[in-house]
């Protein structure tokens, strides 16, 4: 009988917490990330290949959202720029948005907004891999960005990171890495985002479900609040969290994209993905095949658990 009182009182105070974020949760609709991805996706931008003037147009589009959301620049630029093996520009956006109360801790955001381009006349859009990431990124910015205008959070510093070069051997997040604007140490997680938008490969019958791979590397504290989010009414979302059950799988699956990286340099990293399928790497990887209610059910989740990381200074 105590344990089902504690219990009782513990989802209440979850239920608090989401009650206080539905007026952020308002600031997304499903439109406004259509209008985000479609942006992306669009053809002026040539399936935003590392180096191309179509990649530069995504770029800019993202430093000014990034500025215009609110957030500040690091090391007084949007920008992160190298060389990839000394011939393609490779271009980070980062913006930084500082805790409401003191702190010295910060969570890195990140999606990839990189893909394959055109080869030859045919370009390859990336809507899924990854608009859809990216889209949740934003999104999660203008979370956050309304939630500082209010003084109620966040309650530590937010890095957010556009990766470049992900389809290059993760050459972005791997150089954001080497040259961490603040000191490893006080990077609590990092949260990547990477094929965010679609429900065709679920892993059990329902169609809206959610993949987190990486979990087990954080605290034990908030480990299990996914599936606090998961299940709650708001969301119902099939959680996965070991990849189809495959641990080799999982591994591999992990190792593919930005969060590695860090997982690598001992910080805690987690990717959300709604996995691979038949478009990905593919021409028809277009806006057509975004099941859009479910990116915002996806991204609002990822807001919540990101809220929660905040939590404990």
């Amino acid at each position: 009988m105590l344990l089902a009182c504690i219990f009782l009182l513990f989802a209440g105070q979850k239920d608090a917490v989401a009650q206080s974020l539905r007026p952020y949760e308002n600031q997304i609709s499903t439109e406004i990330q259509r209008q985000m991805l479609e942006h992306l996706a669009d053809a002026m931008t040539e399936g935003r290949a590392s180096g191309t003037n179509g990649k530069q147009l995504a770029e800019h589009y993202l430093v000014g959202q990034f500025r215009d959301m609110g957030l500040k620049p690091v090391d007084w630029t949007y920008t992160q720029s190298f060389l990839y093996e000394d011939s393609i520009a490779i271009r980070n956006v980062v913006g930084l948005l500082p805790a409401t109360t003191s702190s010295d801790e910060y969570i890195v955001i990140g999606a990839h907004y990189d893909h394959l381009g055109k080869l030859g006349h045919t370009i390859y859009p990336g809507a899924d891999d990854n608009a859809s990431g990216v889209t949740a990124l934003l999104s999660i910015v203008r979370m956050f960005c309304a939630m500082k205008a209010q003084g109620a959070g966040p309650r530590k510093n937010l890095i957010f990171v556009a990766f470049d070069g992900k389809e290059l051997d993760m050459a972005g997040s791997r150089w954001f890495v080497r040259h961490l604007p603040v000191p490893g140490e006080k990077i609590t997680a990092m949260v990547n985002m990477d094929m965010l938008g679609t429900d065709l490969v679920p892993p059990g019958r329902n169609r809206e479900y959610l993949f987190a791979l990486g979990e087990d590397t954080l605290p034990e504290t908030y480990q299990g609040y996914l599936s606090y989010l998961c299940h709650r009414a708001a969301y119902k979302l099939d959680l996965d969290l070991t990849f189809y059950g495959s641990s080799n799988f999982s591994k591999m699956m992990y190792k593919t994209s930005d969060q590695h990286p860090f997982a690598r340099a001992g910080i805690p990293a987690v990717l959300f993905t709604s996995a691979f399928h038949e478009h990905t790497l593919k021409k028809t990887d277009t806006p057509a095949i975004i099941n859009y209610p479910l990116l915002r059910k996806r991204t609002l989740v990822i807001f919540n658990f990101i809220n929660r990381l905040c939590a404990d200074n």
